[in-house]
C-alpha cells in the first residue's frame, strides 16, 4: 500500500523542530499501517500528537510528577536512565527556553492531560474522561466485560486513545446490531 502525504501534513512536519522531525517521519507511516490507512493529513498528525503527550503525561505522572514545569526536566533527567533520553531532555528543554512566549499553549495542553488522566497501567490504552463517562452508562454487570473487549479491540488496531467516538466504532465492530445498547 502506497502511503501518501498531505501537502498540509507535511508542511507540519517541516515546521517541528529539527530533532523531533524523524521521530514524526518514522512513526506516522507505522500508526497509518496499523489503522489501515493509505493517506496522513494534518488532523490525523494532531491525533497522533495528542496521543503521545496523553502517554508522556501518563509516563511522567507515573515518575511522580502532578504538573509540568520547567523545573521538572532535572527530575526527569535524574529518574531516566540512557544517554538518548537524557539527549531528547536537552533537546526538549532548550526548545522550550527559547521560546519562552509560546510555551504556555504546550504547558496549558499538558496540564490538562495531567488533570484529566485516569490512573492505567503501561502499554493499554488510556481512556479519556468523556470515554469513561459513556462507560458507566452501560449497565454495572456489563461494564467489566464492554471494558476489555473495547481495550482488546483498541489493542488490535492499534489505537492508544479510547473516546466516546472510538467506543462507538468498537460497538459497531464487536457486537451484533440486536443487542447495541442505544447511543448517547
Amino acid at each position: 500500500m502506497d502511503l501518501i502525504w498531505t501537502e498540509e501534513a507535511l508542511k507540519r512536519v517541516e515546521n517541528a523542530p529539527d530533532f523531533v522531525r524523524p521521530g514524526i517521519m518514522k512513526l506516522m507511516p507505522k500508526r497509518a499501517k496499523e489503522r489501515g490507512l493509505n493517506k496522513i493529513t494534518s488532523e490525523f498528525l494532531t491525533e497522533i500528537r495528542d496521543e503521545s503527550m496523553l502517554l508522556a503525561a501518563r509516563r511522567m505522572k507515573n515518575m511522580g510528577f502532578e504538573e509540568l514545569q520547567m523545573g521538572a526536566f532535572d527530575q526527569a533527567r535524574e529518574k531516566m536512565k540512557g544517554a538518548k533520553k537524557q539527549e531528547v531532555l536537552d533537546l526538549i528543554q532548550s526548545l522550550l527556553k527559547s521560546r519562552k512566549k509560546s510555551n504556555e499553549p504546550i504547558i496549558d495542553k499538558f496540564q490538562s492531560y495531567f488533570k484529566d488522566l485516569p490512573k492505567q497501567t503501561e502499554g493499554k490504552a488510556i481512556w479519556t474522561k468523556s470515554a469513561e463517562e459513556r462507560l458507566q452508562k452501560a449497565p454495572p454487570f456489563v461494564q467489566g466485560m464492554a471494558k476489555k473487549a473495547i481495550e482488546e479491540f483498541a489493542e488490535e488496531n492499534g489505537v492508544r486513545k479510547i473516546t466516546p467516538e472510538f467506543i462507538e466504532e468498537a460497538m459497531e465492530k464487536i457486537v451484533p446490531k440486536g443487542f447495541r445498547p442505544p447511543k448517547g
